[in-house]
C-alpha cells in the first residue's frame, strides 16, 4: 500500500503513465469530474434554487403554532362575528391539520392566560384539509426511502454489469468495427500463422543456445513474433507481467527499414524493442539482413534507433533495461529472391522474445556475457 502510494509522487508516474497512453483514457473521468465541478457552480453560486410561494402548510410546527395564535386574537379583535368566523375558518385550513395546531396551542397556554378563552372559539371552527395536507405528505417517490433507492439502483445496475462483463464482454456486442489499420495485413494473417507455427516446432527442435553466465531460471514472458514478406503492418508487441499480473513492461518487433520499391514491400532489417516501466525508456535493437549490415549508409541511417545486428539462423542478441533482461533468438530465417541484391531482404523471420525480471545485483551496464552474434557500432 505504501509503495503505491509513493508511486504516485514518483517523478516517473507522469511520463510512464503518459508512454502507456492513459492520457486519453482519462479523459472521460476527467470530463466527468469537470461536469460535477460546474454543475455544482451553477446551482449553489449562478443560478441557486429559490423556493417560492410557500403557503401556510409548509410552515414549521412553532410557526403554525404562532399562525394559529395570530388568528386568535385577529377573531377577538373582529368581534367573533359570522363574517370574521368564516375568515379564520378559512386561515385554518390552509393549515391542513387545524384541529392538530389548535390543541397543541391550547395545551400549551397555561390557565388564566386570556389566550386561552380566545382559542377556545377557535376549536369550532378548526377542521382538517387533507387537499392541503396532500402538498406536504409525500408518495413513494417523495418518501425518506427515495435517496436510498438514488443510490441502490445505480450501485445495482453499474456492479451488475461489471459482473457480467467480466464473464461476457457485453460491450463488444455494441462496439463498431475499429477505423484503426489492422497490425496484419489482410490475406497473410492464414499464412504468417502457418510460418509461426512451424517456426515453434523448430524452435522446440533446435539445440539450446550456449549457457549464460548468469542463472535466470525461466522466464517471465516468452513470445514469438513472426513476419512474412506481403505483411507490409508487421509490428508486434507483447506485455510483459508477473505469474501475479503486476505489469512490468513491454516487449516486441516490428519493421525498421524497406528497401527497393513496389508491393509487397522488401524489409531489409527489423527491430526488436524493450520498454521498462521502472526506466521510462526503451531499447532497442536493429536486427539486419547481410545486405544491410554490409552497408555503411544504411548501418549509417538505422544507428539512431539502436545497435545494429547481423541476422543469423540461431542467433541471439540481448536488450537490458534498469530492471528487465530480454533474449531475442532467430528460430526461422529464409531471404527473398529476386533483382535486389542477394541476402538483402527477408521472405520470412521468426523471433523468440523471452524476458525476464533481474534479480538484485544485477548490472544494467555492458553487454551481457551470453550475447552472441555479429554486432557492432557505426563505423
Amino acid at each position: 500500500m505504501m509503495e503505491s502510494i509513493k508511486s504516485l509522487f514518483s517523478p516517473k508516474t507522469i511520463p510512464f503513465l503518459i508512454s502507456q497512453g492513459v492520457v486519453p483514457k482519462l479523459l472521460p473521468v476527467g470530463t466527468f469530474v469537470l461536469g460535477i465541478f460546474l454543475a455544482l457552480v451553477w446551482a449553489y453560486g449562478i443560478a441557486p434554487t429559490v423556493f417560492t410561494s410557500a403557503e401556510p402548510v409548509h410552515l414549521g410546527d412553532s410557526w403554525k403554532r404562532e399562525w394559529v395564535k395570530q388568528v386568535a386574537w385577529q377573531l377577538d379583535a373582529n368581534g367573533n362575528t359570522p363574517e370574521a368566523q368564516a375568515n379564520a375558518k378559512t386561515q385554518l385550513a390552509s393549515l391542513g391539520d387545524a384541529k392538530e395546531e389548535v390543541a397543541k396551542v391550547l395545551q400549551d397556554t397555561p390557565q388564566g392566560d386570556p389566550l386561552g378563552q380566545r382559542l377556545q372559539n377557535l376549536v369550532p371552527l378548526a377542521e382538517d384539509n387533507p387537499a392541503q395536507m396532500g402538498k406536504v405528505q409525500g408518495n413513494f417517490l417523495q418518501g425518506n426511502f427515495m435517496p436510498v433507492l438514488c443510490v441502490l439502483v445505480p450501485l445495482l445496475l453499474l456492479g451488475g454489469a461489471v459482473v457480467v462483463n467480466t464473464i461476457i464482454p457485453i460491450t463488444l456486442l455494441f462496439q463498431g468495427r475499429s477505423k484503426e489499420r489492422s497490425t496484419v495485413v489482410k490475406g497473410v494473417d492464414a499464412d504468417r500463422r502457418a510460418a509461426m507455427e512451424a517456426a515453434k516446432k523448430q524452435a522446440a527442435s533446435a539445440p539450446p543456445p550456449p549457457p549464460s553466465a548468469i542463472e535466470r531460471g525461466a522466464p517471465t514472458g516468452q513470445y514469438m513474433s513472426t513476419y512474412i514478406m506481403g505483411d507490409d503492418l508487421y509490428d508486434d508487441s507483447f506485455s510483459v507481467e508477473t505469474a501475479s499480473g503486476e505489469f512490468l513492461g513491454e516487449t516486441g518487433s516490428g519493421i525498421s527499414k524497406t528497401i527497393g520499391v513496389g508491393d509487397p514491400k522488401k524489409v531489409t532489417a527489423t527491430e526488436v524493442w524493450v520498454f521498462d516501466k521502472n526506466d521510462i525508456k526503451t531499447v532497442t535493437k536493429v536486427l539486419m539482413s547481410e545486405h544491410a549490415f554490409a552497408d555503411e549508409g544504411i548501418r549509417a541511417e538505422l544507428a539512431p534507433k539502436g545497435e545494429a545486428v547481423a541476422v543469423k539462423q540461431g542467433s541471439v542478441v540481448m536488450l537490458e533495461t534498469q530492471t528487465l533482461t530480454v533474449q531475442a533468438r532467430v528460430v526461422d530465417l529464409a531471404y527473398g529472391s529476386g533483382s535486389l541484391p542477394p541476402n538483402s531482404f527477408f521472405e520470412r523471420l521468426t523471433v523468440e522474445i523471452s524476458a525476464w525480471p533481474k534479480k538484485a545485483g544485477q548490472a544494467t551496464a555492458g553487454a551481457p556475457a551470453d550475447a552472441f552474434g555479429e554486432t557492432g557500432p557505426v563505423r
